[in-house]
């Protein structure tokens, strides 16, 4: 789950966060099941992040992910709220990051008995592969039992159900795991989810792909005015519609030379999004630009704001070429996007215009984020998806009452080390945070500098969370 956010029970009063996983043979079949439904939350007004794909590398368990909340955020989170389980090996859940307090729906047969759960997990024995069975499902059905007996524990109301049951591939399976839960499970935790009030702020679910797709097209629409207002009548109806005119004027181009990337071009051939990329790939379609500029997303969101910041420079002759990277964790992503900043980001186009409070629209001085106290006892550094961890890390640690601040670099070509020069004159202590051993942006990037400084990568095989940001600076600190 997101880092020590409130678990039972839910109050109206504060935000709500949640972080669900499916597991298993059943969960890789359910995806597009999945994304419907995920969208519909994202319409409903929550935050919603989902990811696929396997634990502990290719030889793992397929995984399905979800981080749903009432309020902005950045990264996947830690742990696990809610798991369900299709994975041959019931019992052994606690690397998926249950936790006291978590719930746990696994599939049982009806002539097993029930192994313990882990400590403090709530447990729930639910028939999804009989379900199936007995509607002909087969290993769909097994899925969409799973989710309607899951929904159901969640409080969803019966109405907007039955509306999910028409959508989904297995609506037979669906119903029947909803009713198994509602007659059979006497339900024992207090999860709920906050369903929206009419007034919400609407939003849409799009993966990493539909946002460059649509950084593209908005970039390059004449009618931005025009554009907004249609986005904020029909939001699905004008993202297909700009999705079709970005297919029509962007090339995608692979290498074998760097395999599994993906390169998007734009019109004229002089602003890059590469998908998957690191800044060697990028590197290479660069060759012979005289004044580049290369900036690492942090998320999907910002995946548009940068394309849009990419034709800024190349309209203004700053640049003669600019390259976007995106990186595998992103790649693999859906991200809930605000449609009232995507809107006002494609209807004021201009820098000196932007709202700062927008996640699509602020501005930030030399293309980096600047969060916290100037004087702060402690000061981050992160490029890429691990902006989004270290922006989660620090607000727990401001929970705690530490005084930390973070300066999220996205330009890493040219690199401002003025920048960050500065801001290491500002906090106590300087902590650069890697996602992965390669350490790849810090090896490139470090002159010698003036400052010390402490490395934070995560441990062969295992990835960074906010949590264990947390334990190991900010308790570490005091």
């Amino acid at each position: 789950m997101a880092p020590f956010a409130d678990w039972l029970p839910v109050r109206p009063a504060e935000d709500f966060d949640l972080v669900v996983k499916i597991i298993g043979p059943a969960a890789s079949v359910i995806a597009k099941d999945w994304t419907r439904i995920t969208q519909e939350l994202a319409r409903q007004g929550l935050s919603v992040m989902t990811q696929r794909g396997r634990l502990g590398g290719e030889a793992g368990e397929f995984a399905l992910g979800m981080r749903l909340a009432t309020r902005p955020f950045y990264s996947m989170g830690h742990g696990c709220d809610i798991l369900v389980s299709f994975a041959d090996t019931t019992t052994d859940c606690g690397h998926v990051g249950l936790q006291p307090g978590s719930v746990l729906l696994r599939d049982l047969p009806e002539t097993v008995a029930e192994p313990m759960p882990p400590e403090g997990v709530i447990s729930y024995a639910v028939p999804f592969t009989a379900i199936a069975r007995g509607n002909s499902d087969g290993l769909p059905g097994q899925g969409l039992a799973a989710l309607g007996a899951l929904f159901y524990l969640l409080g969803v109301p019966s109405d907007t159900l039955t509306q999910w049951a028409e959508s989904v591939s297995a609506p037979r399976s669906f119903v029947s795991g909803l009713e198994f839960a509602r007659i059979s499970l006497e339900k024992r935790d207090a999860y709920s989810l906050p369903l929206a009030e009419r007034d919400t702020r609407p939003s849409l679910l799009i993966s990493s792909e539909q946002a460059v797709l649509l950084g593209y097209a908005t970039s390059n629409c004449d009618c931005q005015t025009a554009c907004g207002r249609e986005l904020l009548r029909c939001p699905e109806q004008w993202t297909e519609k700009h999705l079709d005119i970005a297919r029509s004027m962007v090339s995608i181009l692979e290498s074998e030379e760097h395999p599994g990337v993906q390169a998007f071009r734009g019109p004229q051939g002089k602003v890059m999004a590469l998908l998957r990329g690191n800044d060697s790939a990028i590197a290479s379609c660069f060759q012979g630009h005289t004044a580049p500029h290369v900036f690492v997303a942090s998320d999907i969101p910002d995946a548009i704001r940068l394309l849009h910041e990419g034709y800024r420079l190349v309209h203004a002759q700053e640049s003669d070429a600019v390259g976007i990277l995106i990186e595998e964790s992103i790649a693999l992503r859906q991200q809930s996007l605000d449609v009232l900043a995507l809107s006002d980001l494609i209807r004021h186009d201009d820098r000196a215009s932007r709202h700062a409070s927008s996640p699509l629209t602020e501005a930030s001085s030399a293309m980096a984020d600047f969060d916290g106290h100037l004087d702060a006892n402690i000061g981050f550094v992160a490029w890429g998806a691990t902006q989004g961890i270290v922006r989660d890390a620090v607000a727990l640690c401001r929970n705690f009452g530490l005084r930390v601040a973070a300066l999220y670099p996205k330009q890493i070509v040219p690199f401002e080390r003025d920048q960050l020069e500065s801001f290491a004159k500002s906090v106590g202590r300087v902590v650069i945070v890697e996602s992965g051993e390669t350490r790849g942006y810090w090896n490139r990037l470090r002159p010698s500098f003036s400052f010390d400084y402490a490395l934070l990568a995560p441990p062969p095989d295992e990835s960074l969370t906010p949590l264990t940001i947390f334990l190991r600076e900010g308790l570490g600190s005091v």
